[in-house]
């Protein structure tokens, strides 16, 4: 039986992103985990985890949740260096 660990080790994105995949989408870390892995899989993909960071980082600024956003902007500069805004969705 494999562990959380052990699907973190699986997926190409660090436990931070597959919190905010977790937090956006109402699901427990593992099941966010796989969808992050099968996320990254193609440019739409990409394009919808920088999304789904956008819209938390979103909500936490209409909250006025000023560490929130500024723990969200973190993680969300980390994705966006290793994975860029797909330029062209193909």
């Amino acid at each position: 039986m494999l562990s959380l660990t052990d699907c973190l080790d699986f997926v190409d994105l660090d436990a931070a992103t597959i919190e905010v995949i977790a937090s956006h989408e109402d699901l427990p870390m593992i099941v966010a985990a796989e969808l992050g892995h099968q996320l990254l899989g193609d440019l739409r993909g990409i394009f919808v985890l920088h999304q789904m960071h956008r819209t938390l980082i979103e909500r936490a600024a209409e909250k006025g949740s000023l560490d929130d956003e500024k723990r969200l902007r973190a993680i969300y500069t980390a994705f966006n260096r290793k994975y860029p805004v797909p330029r062209q969705l193909t």
